[in-house]
């Protein structure tokens, strides 16, 4: 299935550098950007654009945007953009609310990161990463390494200064838990389309029924007229003409015998009725319902 033109994963790698590259010439600028609990209300976009204010040096920069491309874009192939964004929104806000509710300011997007990744290594566990580019390691004990090192932090810098990233990656990872269930975009793309096709398929039956029942009884009437006169009727030229016609090519029509007009249930709405119909006044006309039909 192609992915769609558009990704929340690319823009938000994105904002990332553009801002990274705003810090390197105008740190005044980001604090324009930063969460600062006493001036939400006049700068209610800093609930959200925190998570780009890096104030970790260029390596750690790289570390966080190799994760977000690693790790996010899996995430958002599979639940679609919709599902993804209000999983980034829900993580990124948590942060901050919690923030602004403890008095913290609050940069950087520590507690996404720690969420995004608590959240693959659940979905793909045995996934295998190089850690620093050399160790080969899961990404499950990744997870449990980056959990030790966030209480680690926590406890070391301060417990309120690490809580907002910890309530930021608990709502994250408890909206995933929540709606871990439910089907994945790609489920949702085959069953919808799946659903077309049966509409398909019973919108051409309906059609070839309403056909083939406009056709029967004037296939019925050149029936009896080619039984009785052992020919086709010159009146009834017209209808095996628009019969030849409306042949479809694409199937295998059943054996002369099987044919039941309109009260069988397979002949009613087949599209190959009109095959059959043709072939059953030309046999009519020979005498001959089992033989080869014979063209005049």
């Amino acid at each position: 299935m192609q992915r769609e033109d558009w990704h929340l994963t690319e823009g938000l790698i994105f904002a990332h550098f553009a801002v990274f590259i705003l810090s390197a010439t105008m740190q005044g600028g980001l604090r324009a950007l930063a969460l600062t609990p006493g001036l939400v209300t006049s700068r209610p976009w800093t609930l959200v654009t925190y998570q780009f204010v890096h104030g970790r040096g260029l390596f750690w920069f790289f570390v966080s945007m190799l994760v977000l491309w690693i790790m996010a874009r899996p995430l958002e192939e599979s639940w679609g953009s919709p599902r993804f964004l209000i999983f980034w929104l829900i993580a990124t806000l948590g942060a901050s609310l919690t923030a602004v509710a403890l008095g913290q300011p609050l940069v950087g997007d520590v507690g996404f990161s720690y969420c995004l990744l608590f959240t693959f290594a659940t979905l793909y566990p045995e996934v295998e990463f190089r850690l620093f580019f050399i160790i080969p390691v899961k990404v499950k004990y990744l997870a449990i390494i980056a959990a030790a090192f966030l209480v680690f932090s926590s406890l070391s810098f301060g417990l309120l200064a690490g809580l907002a990233n910890i309530a930021g990656m608990s709502a994250g990872y408890l909206f995933f838990l929540a709606t871990r269930r439910l089907p994945s975009r790609r489920k949702l793309s085959f069953e919808l389309n799946k659903r077309k096709a049966a509409m398909a398929v019973r919108a051409e039956n309906a059609k070839a029924e309403n056909r083939n029942r406009v056709w029967d009884p004037m296939v019925r009437a050149a029936d009896a007229r080619a039984s009785e006169g052992r020919s086709v009727a010159a009146e009834d030229e017209a209808l095996l003409a628009e019969l030849d016609a409306a042949k479809d090519a694409s199937i295998t029509v059943c054996a002369p015998s099987e044919f039941g007009f309109i009260e069988d249930d397979v002949c009613r709405a087949c599209s190959g009725y009109a095959e059959c119909a043709a072939r059953r006044i030309r046999l009519s006309a020979a005498g001959a319902h089992g033989e080869s039909p014979r063209d005049h």
